[in-house]
């Protein structure tokens, strides 16, 4: 999947879908074939990276929205139960 990459330092490059890459613990690992790393960055040097998605500019997709409210009312969920049982167990 194609991916922007941005430096710590504010540098931004783009990289397409016959880059991989892999983090292991904070080292961004990128190269043509995993496990074959021709680059490694360490944390100290890069600050983000974007995946590409396939929405254009600026848009997000209905099914990403209906998704994100989804996580967050599951969220909310988890921790609602959380606090019952507790209250639960003290009884």
């Amino acid at each position: 999947m194609a991916f922007k990459l941005t430096y710590s330092d504010g540098q931004e490059s783009q990289h397409d879908d016959d880059t991989v890459w892999e983090i292991d613990d904070g080292v961004l690992k990128l190269g043509r074939e995993k496990g074959k790393w021709s680059v490694l960055l360490s944390p100290s040097h890069w600050a983000v990276l974007e995946l590409e998605g396939t929405h254009s500019d600026g848009e997000e997709g209905q099914s990403d929205k209906e998704s994100d409210q989804k996580d967050k009312s599951d969220d909310s969920d988890d921790s609602d139960k959380a606090d019952k049982a507790d209250k639960d167990n003290d009884d």
